[in-house]
């Protein structure tokens, strides 16, 4: 019992109450960037999201690089969990296996959440979840509006057509 209440404080510890460490300023405020979170407390949170939700943190093992954390499909990732490493390049950064580069984190993350390019899913960008790293301040102001429909509903409906 007394591990459980250990984890969990510790899991509190890492969801970026005080994230003054960080110096990139948009990152910052990103909440899906939990910089020192481990691997193993990346799946545990995962394991309780919608495909597509994903965290980026710093690599544990590749220094100076990034680790993309997403939720994925059973049939692509029987675990359900797949890592991606982020490799910092003279131009910005880039997916490990893909030519393709970025100006900084948040322009890979946005063009994922449209695109997957490698990914098996499209990124999802954190809405009502139940994740503590997502706090209710993140919600899209747009999604009050019935008339706005989410990309994400698009993306939906056209993998839906597919089958």
């Amino acid at each position: 019992m007394k591990r459980k209440t250990r984890v969990k404080y510790r899991l509190e510890a890492l969801m970026g109450l005080d994230r003054s460490h960080i110096q990139d300023e948009t990152l910052r405020h990103a909440s899906w960037y939990q910089a020192g979170i481990p691997r193993e407390i990346a799946l545990e949170i995962l394991q309780q999201e919608d495909i597509g939700s994903f965290i980026v943190r710093d690599s544990t093992t590749h220094p100076g690089c990034y680790a993309l954390s997403v939720r994925v499909p059973k049939y692509d990732n029987p675990t359900g969990i797949s890592h991606y490493l982020i490799l910092k390049t003279q131009r910005g950064v880039k997916l490990k296996g893909l030519d393709k580069e970025w100006p900084d984190l948040l322009a890979l993350v946005t063009h994922h959440t449209v695109m997957p390019e490698m990914l098996p899913c499209t990124l999802r960008l954190p809405h009502k979840s139940k994740n503590p790293t997502y706090k209710d301040n993140d919600k899209d102001e747009k999604d009050e509006d019935p008339d706005y429909q989410r990309l994400s509903d698009f993306t939906s409906m056209m993998e839906a057509l597919k089958k």
